[in-house]
């Protein structure tokens, strides 16, 4: 009882010194490697069946790694709905019942992504681990997520939204300068998509709002491929959905 059957390795996430390949990796298929949105000269993806291992290289200034997520390296395991739920209840116990030393870690952290809850926690030895479970189950890469593949994501809230938190490869174009056609945000668009107006853009904001305004206005402008995407965590389920 309180122990998971996990439903595979979701995620096994190491840290890299130089640019050299990990010859000691099962995991050989690439992952991703197309998607523009993860391409990386310091992430490199790769899979065997539904376990997946991401590498970053450690920045050479860097101190080793010592098994935190500020540094992305821990162990990822994927479990059920119910099995989570067990789990999250047996867990605090579980720890306390098999502590070595009495200066092991039994805290147990529990995060809520809306669409993902985890469970973080170390074994004795200082390594974090992870117990995630998803609210719906993936399925198969949708229409939705293959535009984003390919598209520019256009981020059309304010400056400081974006520095408090910003997804990797987007373009920040505040709405308002798509507005106003003397501020330049019509042609930074248009020159990120090299001049393509029929190139696929996926506008986002913080409820949709803002997002549907930038829509129609590049529409108003011949793009042709301007979808709303309302906010990051709509575009981050779907990316976490594809396969």
């Amino acid at each position: 009882v309180g122990r998971p059957r996990p439903a595979g390795l979701q995620a096994l996430a190491l840290r890299r010194l130089g640019h050299g390949p990990c010859a000691a990796l099962p995991a050989e298929e690439p992952f991703r490697a197309d998607d523009p949105h993860f391409a990386d000269d310091d992430l490199a993806m790769v899979r065997n069946g539904a376990a997946c291992v991401a590498l970053l290289r450690l920045p050479g200034r860097e101190a080793p790694l010592e098994g935190s997520r500020s540094q992305k390296g821990h162990f990822a395991f994927r479990v059920s709905n119910e099995e989570f739920e067990t789990f999250r209840r047996s867990l605090p116990a579980l720890l306390e019942r098999h502590r070595v030393t009495p200066e092991q870690k039994v805290d147990v952290e529990e995060q809520d992504y809306d669409v993902q809850r985890s469970l973080f926690f170390h074994d004795p030895d200082g390594n974090e681990l992870e117990v995630t479970t998803w609210d719906s189950e993936p399925s198969e890469e949708s229409e939705a997520s293959a535009f984003l593949r390919s598209a520019l994501l256009l981020d059309v809230r304010t400056a400081g939204e974006f520095r408090q938190v910003a997804l990797p490869k987007s373009l920040l174009v505040p709405h308002v300068d798509l507005l106003d056609e003397s501020a330049g945000g019509i042609e930074r668009v248009l020159a990120a998509v090299e001049g393509d107006k029929s190139a696929p853009i996926a506008a986002f904001c913080a409820a949709g709002v803002r997002s549907a305004t930038a829509k129609a206005v590049l529409e108003a402008h011949g793009f042709t491929n301007v979808q709303n995407w309302v906010n990051i965590e709509k575009i981050l389920y779907s990316v976490s959905q594809s396969r």
